[in-house]
């Protein structure tokens, strides 16, 4: 098996800071190389084939959460490697 690589954020944004994000999500999907990262922390990946993409909604006392998840397998012999 290979080496993990990961990348987690959470943080406070306003509504224009968080649609900006999603919005570069989208360009990078369209272009099949997805770059996250906040200071040394960085990933790529490579969205490619068709993707599952998850959205769960949910609102209680006052809360909301709306949660996105898009996966995607590579092919055998596909999986990039940029070391």
């Amino acid at each position: 098996m290979g080496e993990v690589d990961e990348f987690e954020f959470e943080g406070m944004a306003s509504p224009s800071e968080i649609a900006e994000t999603l919005t570069r999500i989208a360009d990078g999907l369209r272009s099949r190389a997805l770059s996250v990262s906040m200071g040394a922390d960085e990933i790529t990946v490579y969205p490619d084939g068709d993707l599952s993409l998850e959205i769960a909604a949910k609102e209680k006392k006052g809360k909301a959460k709306i949660e996105i998840a898009i996966t995607w397998r590579h092919l055998e012999g596909e999986a990039r490697d940029d070391d």
